[in-house]
């Protein structure tokens, strides 16, 4: 099972807003540069987080996006499911194959199905402030995450 760039690339921009905790909404190419991805295929995953609200923009001079809700109201299910194209990590390839009519008894389909389950169930009981307080193991975080606080509150006054 392998969730796409956009769900890795969402995740590690709803982090860093949520790290730097800020007032303002934070540009989009300061995100980009911060967790090292391109801005142009960042923006597709930020409009679909705003479309999920998990995330709230501002156009113009004072523009940016902004968490809608606090790090702890945000799962990583939440993430991931606003910028996948679909919910399913795995999907069975039954007609490709042609085992339709074994498919509802396949022990792989079954096996991988309750992998999935027990997947999104750890990515919606985690949340962007576990992810915050986690032990970074003698490593450094990304700059501009440093002294990262859980519970961020998200800005106040911006809209989608």
């Amino acid at each position: 099972m392998k969730l796409t760039m956009s769900s890795e690339m969402g995740i590690h921009a709803v982090w860093f807003l949520a790290a730097s905790n800020r007032a303002e909404p934070v540009l989009s190419s300061e995100i980009a540069g911060t967790i090292c991805v391109s801005e142009t295929y960042l923006i597709k995953v930020l409009k679909r987080l705003v479309s999920a609200r998990i995330l709230s923009s501002r156009k113009g001079k004072n523009g940016g996006y902004a968490l809608r809700r606090t790090s702890a109201e945000i799962s990583l299910w939440d993430v991931v499911s606003a910028c996948e194209e679909t919910g399913a990590i795995y999907e069975c390839s039954t007609e490709i194959r042609g085992c339709v009519e074994l498919s509802p008894n396949c022990p792989v389909r079954g096996a991988l199905a309750r992998a999935q389950e027990a997947m999104i169930a750890e990515l919606r009981k985690t949340s962007m402030a576990d992810l915050m307080a986690s032990d970074w193991g003698g490593t450094k975080p990304l700059h501009g995450m440093e002294g990262v606080a859980t519970g961020s509150q998200p800005s106040q006054g911006v809209s989608s």
